[in-house]
């Protein structure tokens, strides 16, 4: 085959690899944690940037969806919810105006060693979704005082989201095997079972919900916050360098392939089943690896919101 019809088929190929879906990484209270852990970070070194954050949301086209969550709120907890609120919100836009399916993920894969599948060499080089580059577009809205008061505000956002979305393993690789020769479509084409006897999810959902799930659990999410800030500080964080452009983003995706491949799916020896009913517990020290693991980068996210809050709105 010509290299020019080879890089065809493999753009071809790539394509089809796309989720069917768009992942949510992390659930909703997981979102969450990680905008209240930003704020923590803003508080305790620039709460001047935090007030500069509440006056660009005065004008988010979605205000009304925010005053209604955040009724019944004051003072620094009205500011915290808020940047919980933030941090989901390109979630709960979802089928709206403002929804990228394409912005939440930037897959490589994870070739199985238990079941491989032929993969074109140029694939396993190439990149699905646009992640990177919605994050350097919507830090540089931002950044720009003169753009319209309300793409600032969106782009805030979506900046909070996309900083916190890329620490999920599953949203920086994703498997492709015999079993699923058009990828695992990160996780959620495969099923797994939490425990003997637990019912069946996929594998991307399960990972999302490390730290909760998509219910509104205020007590939850306030829990966690106080228990990661304690478990991992900034200061055990040894990953955070206090950049945040859009070439230390794509470092962020690296460490999540790396972790796709050694921990999710186990250096590409583990995948789940094709089928909801023939889904398999999880293997023994799997659940503690996924808590360890997604507690950690559900941490980093939040102190990385810190410093894209910084790259963007600092000095």
């Amino acid at each position: 085959m010509r290299i020019k019809h080879r890089l065809a088929f493999a753009l071809c190929f790539a394509a089809a690899l796309a989720p069917a879906t768009t992942a949510s990484a992390w659930s909703n209270q997981g979102h969450m944690v990680t905008g209240a852990i930003a704020y923590d970070d803003l508080a305790r070194t620039d709460p001047a940037l935090i007030a500069k954050i509440e006056a660009i949301m005065a004008d988010h086209p979605d205000k009304a969806r925010f005053d209604r969550a955040l009724a019944g709120f004051s003072g620094e907890a009205r500011t915290r919810r808020l940047f919980e609120l933030m941090a989901r919100w390109p979630d709960d836009a979802r089928k709206g105006p403002y929804d990228h399916p394409g912005w939440h993920y930037w897959l490589r894969l994870v070739p199985s060693q238990a079941d491989p599948a032929k993969v074109p060499p140029a694939l396993l080089a190439m990149s699905t979704g646009e992640a990177v580059e919605a994050y350097r577009l919507n830090l540089a809205t931002v950044r720009d005082a003169y753009a319209p008061a309300a793409d600032r505000a969106v782009s805030l956002c979506w900046l909070f989201h996309l900083a916190g979305d890329i620490q999920q393993p599953l949203h920086g690789g994703h498997l492709i095997s015999a079993r699923f020769p058009l990828s695992d479509r990160a996780g959620e084409a495969g099923f797994v079972r939490p425990a003997e006897g637990a019912a069946a999810t996929n594998l991307h959902a399960y990972w999302d919900d490390t730290v909760g799930g998509d219910g509104d659990d205020d007590a939850n999410v306030e829990a966690v916050r106080v228990r990661l800030d304690r478990a991992w500080p900034r200061s055990a964080l040894s990953e955070l360098s206090g950049k945040a452009d859009a070439d230390a983003f794509r470092s962020w995706a690296d460490e999540s392939f790396g972790l796709a491949r050694s921990v999710v799916y186990k250096g590409g020896t583990y995948e789940g089943a094709a089928t909801a009913a023939a889904a398999l517990p999880v293997p023994p020290g799997y659940g503690d690896a996924r808590r360890t693991t997604g507690e950690r980068r559900v941490a980093l996210g939040g102190h990385r919101i810190a410093d894209a809050v910084r790259a963007a709105l600092g000095k």
